[in-house]
């Protein structure tokens, strides 16, 4: 199993892990100059801007914000030889958005190192289900990064058990894997919180029963906390988890 550590957009993090790690992720943010990625010779993978920056690929009224965004990581990921780009397939917010928007999006980028991340909404999220990500893909012939935490926020909301969601998306074999620390809170008796990209030692997910159904060939990146000495004390613990 190959193990990575993510960061945005600093040097200084990546310098700390470069011979701690199997490769590097980075989030590829317009604002950001990331010419610094040249000088590391470890592969790094690039994930596009998400919602949380302001696109939504199935979105038709972001049309231009969507292209200029994917544009920016496809030219990151040129600068540095990286084989993979991550892309949220989005999320269903307004009657401008739809699944048949996304698929024409993707097919029309044509790249072929994109792969497709599962969502941690299972309503409106396209891809937050092993059976919407199977369909998604058909139609798109891509492949996916599978985030664990994303998971099992979505079988918590279903009500399916979490376990058997992870299994079924793991049988899709992915071409990459997300895995952090995540905890759920209640907030004044009426629902649970997801609260997540925390350290493992901060965490209440079964990590060891979650590591031991990732196959040993796949690629895993740790989206926990981005400290440095969080970081670091993950690094040990996956690799302890893996060795068992």
């Amino acid at each position: 199993m190959k193990i990575g550590v993510k960061t945005y957009d600093d040097k200084n993090f990546l310098e700390h892990f470069e011979n701690k790690c199997d490769f590097f992720e980075v989030q590829a943010i317009q604002k950001n100059d990331y010419s610094f990625l040249k000088r590391f010779k470890k592969p790094i993978i690039i994930h596009a801007e998400h919602q949380g920056f302001g696109v939504n690929i199935c979105d038709s009224n972001l049309k231009v914000k969507n292209l200029k965004s994917i544009k920016f990581a496809r030219g990151v990921a040129d600068s540095v030889n990286s084989k993979k780009i991550i892309v949220h397939a989005g999320i269903l917010l307004n009657d401008k958005c739809s699944k048949d928007v996304a698929v024409k999006f993707i097919k029309r980028i044509n790249d072929k190192r994109i792969i497709i991340e599962n969502h941690s909404d299972y309503e409106k999220g396209l891809c937050s289900t092993p059976e919407k990500m199977r369909e998604f893909l058909k139609l798109t012939g891509k492949r996916f990064c599978f985030d664990i935490n994303h998971a099992i926020s979505s079988s918590k909301q279903s009500g399916e058990d979490e376990f058997k969601m992870i299994k079924k998306f793991i049988k899709m074999k992915p071409a990459h894997y997300h895995l952090g620390g995540q905890k759920f809170i209640n907030l004044l008796g009426l629902y649970k919180k997801d609260v997540g990209h925390l350290c493992f030692m901060d965490s209440k997910i079964d990590l060891k029963r979650i590591v031991k159904m990732i196959p040993s060939s796949a690629t895993v990146t740790l989206e926990t906390a981005v400290g440095i000495s969080g970081v670091e004390a993950d690094l040990e613990i996956m690799k302890k988890l893996v060795r068992v």
